[in-house]
């Protein structure tokens, strides 16, 4: 059960280059925070705001991942700035495990979570290392990668094993037609949404 994971996870990855996090300022540091406690609470609510002790570790928690949205501005060191999110993911793992027998009871199934962690993971945590160490372009533009590697992830985990290594033929096609020049950071890209995918699948089926 990792729903409070899958919101801390989702607050600083989904929908967002979170490379791009470490330089907002006043009013987008502050709706960025805004939406890191929506997100938490969108995996949570319905099973953590029933207790005190639920509602305690909640509230910890969101005030930590505040601090470090806060914190992750203030940094400029590279290395500093992986700490603070490796941190902030045994953070999550550790508050989550605090509460994770109350999730048996939410609207939220743990096939579900596990499902929607699998596609944030095969998504945001790729272009991450896109972006961070290889080629390390904080600025790199892998909106196409993400729509190969969820397709893939969609159709295998739904029996399509021939529509999943399609998709990631047209990813490539796609490519050649849009940038018309190979390059060698091309295969990262769908061998890695094969090797998470392969390896997501035991936790959902």
């Amino acid at each position: 059960m990792l729903h409070l994971f899958l919101g801390h996870f989702v607050a600083d990855h989904g929908f967002t280059n979170n490379s791009k996090i470490r330089n907002l300022q006043n009013l987008k540091l502050f709706q960025h925070m805004i939406w890191s406690i929506f997100a938490i609470l969108a995996f949570t609510f319905d099973t953590l705001l029933k207790s005190s002790f639920t509602i305690t570790v909640l509230v910890i928690f969101i005030v930590i991942h505040l601090v470090m949205d806060y914190v992750r501005v203030k940094v400029k060191n590279k290395f500093y700035l992986h700490i603070i999110e490796l941190t902030g993911i045994f953070t999550a793992l550790i508050f989550n495990f605090l509460v994770s027998k109350y999730f048996e009871f939410s609207y939220l199934s743990k096939e579900f979570v596990y499902y929607l962690l699998g596609m944030a993971v095969v998504s945001t945590a790729v272009s991450y290392f896109f972006r961070n160490f290889y080629p390390g372009d904080e600025d790199f533009e892998d909106l196409e990668g993400i729509s190969e590697r969820l397709a893939f992830f969609v159709f295998f985990l739904a029996g399509k094993p021939g529509l999943a290594f399609l998709s990631l033929g047209i990813g490539f096609l796609y490519r050649i037609w849009k940038i018309k020049k190979f390059s060698h950071v091309w295969w990262i890209s769908p061998l890695s949404s094969i090797i998470i995918t392969v390896l997501w699948k035991p936790l959902i089926f």
